[in-house]
């Protein structure tokens, strides 16, 4: 680990920061905010003695920069590569550029109150030159469809393009716990008790051996849902004939 991080993190200038397999994000991702994290991700992706292990990012960001984003989602790629787990789970908030990080993870927890925000993002660049308007144009046309297609990817088939764009264009696009999960951006809400084992590692090998249940049950209790709703509306319906 760099100690520049820890430096870093003491002198309060950013809460986006690594400690021993945890990458915590906590503030706006920009190129400036992530210096001392995206040294520390690559000093772990390439030790060799992390192999086979697992990198845990805590996240609760409004968002940020769509290229610094990238940057630590090709290291995540890489990480996985290298046989390196990625889990990642959203507590509060996951805006933007934080939502595009969350996904990216072969295990994803959300807490119950926890929400996606999924939008185009902004441009803020500023010319009066045809030329640079066209090629701002062109590049972040390109970064749209990066995204879309880091979501479609991420979401197993459970989300289509139409609804994904859609979701992209409504600028109050939050998605809560339980539609990230129906939309596969996240895989199992997590109830308070099971946060401890998930941060403490001597309780980790015994939530790993859990996990299939985990997501089993989440299913159930979503089928258990439909089927309520479902008699409620017939039982309505019947009603409403009377």
């Amino acid at each position: 680990m760099w100690t520049g991080n820890n430096d870093s993190i003491g002198q309060g200038s950013s809460r986006n920061y690594m400690y021993n397999n945890k990458v915590f994000i906590l503030d706006e991702i920009t190129s400036v905010n992530c210096a001392y994290l995206i040294g520390d991700i690559t000093d772990f992706v390439f030790n060799e003695s992390n192999r086979g292990k697992k990198l845990l990012f805590i996240i609760n960001s409004p968002g940020g920069e769509v290229y610094t984003a990238m940057n630590i989602i090709g290291l995540i790629n890489l990480a996985k590569l290298y046989d390196i787990e990625i889990v990642t789970m959203v507590f509060g908030y996951a805006g933007s550029a934080a939502s595009m990080l969350a996904i990216q993870g072969d295990k994803r927890f959300m807490s119950k109150q926890a929400k996606h925000f999924v939008h185009f993002g902004s441009v803020f660049d500023v010319t009066t030159k045809h030329s640079e308007i066209e090629k701002i144009y062109r590049q972040n046309k390109e970064y749209a469809e990066s995204m879309i297609n880091l979501y479609l990817d991420a979401c197993h088939k459970k989300l289509s393009r139409d609804m994904l764009l859609k979701l992209q264009s409504d600028e109050r696009g939050y998605l809560n716990a339980e539609d990230c999960v129906k939309h596969g951006l996240a895989d199992v809400i997590i109830e308070d008790e099971l946060v401890q084992k998930i941060f403490y590692d001597e309780k980790r090998d015994e939530f790993d051996r859990g996990f299939p249940s985990f997501v089993k049950e989440q299913k159930n209790k979503e089928k258990e849902t439909a089927k309520l709703k479902s008699a409620a509306k017939v039982k309505a319906k019947k009603k409403g004939t009377k």
